[in-house]
């Protein structure tokens, strides 16, 4: 018995060519990056049960949690919707699953030539780290997979999202998209053929790839925040320490309250993030 876990992103679908697209309750939401991103699961879904799959259990990872088309998605795979720190990161993943697949998947905060690079929020976070090695999401997900003794098999992408998992897990499959020319520029790939070697690609995956990524206890998280409020903010998690102005660090031996930890500061900035755009820190200042 084979078991897949699927965490699946937006920016890095193709044909996801503009912000519209990724912004939850846009008409381009709604009527092309939700059916875009269903099409791109669905078919790493076919290749993994052609390569033997016994279960798949695929996590929405966008946004709020609401992207993927129920009612279109492979009636074999089953689906976890909703974004919430109680659920943990990836709800459900435990040692007996054998392959994670990374998909629909954007490079961290600050890569080149990468398409939506940004780490988990690019309202509040410059870097992130995880004992001492600086990752975007991508990283995130397999390290904590690495955890659990589960491998990354599979990367789907743009250029840059595909190398950045290949560097940091080993050879596994990895499926490029579309290819980054910029933040906010891209070149995409025909959709039709990224289907067909999204499940080729998943097919290869169970037969293959990198061992489990080795991830030492305790687990050490550094986030380098945007701005000192988004800090002051994450500094109430319990046990969290200010390391600078704008770093909080949280370490521990239980990977699970790690990560939650990460998920509860980075909720925190958040509000920090929003009283900065809705004015209510400049207070009369001058902000230039």
């Amino acid at each position: 018995m084979m078991n897949v876990y699927i965490v699946i992103d937006m920016e890095g679908v193709a044909g996801v060519t503009h912000g519209s697209m990724i912004r939850t309750g846009h008409v381009e939401w709604r009527d092309r990056g939700t059916r875009l991103m269903t099409s791109e699961v669905n078919a790493a879904i076919e290749g993994a049960f052609l390569g033997g799959a016994s279960s798949v259990l695929v996590k929405d990872g966008h946004d709020s949690g609401q992207n993927i088309r129920r009612e279109d998605l492979d009636p074999r795979a089953e689906l976890v919707t909703g974004n919430s720190v109680t659920i943990g990161l990836m709800p459900g993943l435990d040692s007996t699953f054998d392959k994670l697949f990374l998909m629909g998947f954007h490079a961290k905060m600050g890569t080149r030539f990468a398409q939506f690079d940004h780490t988990i929020s690019t309202a509040t976070i410059s870097n992130l780290s995880i004992n001492n090695i600086v990752v975007g999401e991508i990283g995130m997900y397999g390290m904590y997979a690495g955890l659990r003794g589960v491998s990354v098999a599979l990367t789907t992408g743009d250029g840059p999202a595909v190398d950045e998992s290949l560097d940091l897990f080993g050879a596994h499959q990895g499926v490029r998209v579309k290819q980054g020319l910029g933040r906010f520029a891209v070149r995409t790939f025909n959709p039709d053929q990224v289907l067909s070697n999204i499940t080729e690609g998943a097919k290869n995956a169970m037969n293959n790839g990198a061992p489990p990524l080795e991830v030492s206890l305790p687990v050490t998280i550094s986030i380098d925040f945007l701005r000192s409020a988004e800090a002051d903010m994450a500094e109430m998690v319990p046990g969290s320490v200010r390391s600078s102005a704008r770093t909080v660090q949280y370490v521990h031996e239980d990977p699970d309250t790690a990560f939650q930890a990460l998920q509860a500061m980075v909720a925190l900035a958040g509000i920090a993030a929003s009283r900065w755009a809705s004015g209510l820190y400049k207070s009369g200042d001058s902000v230039v």
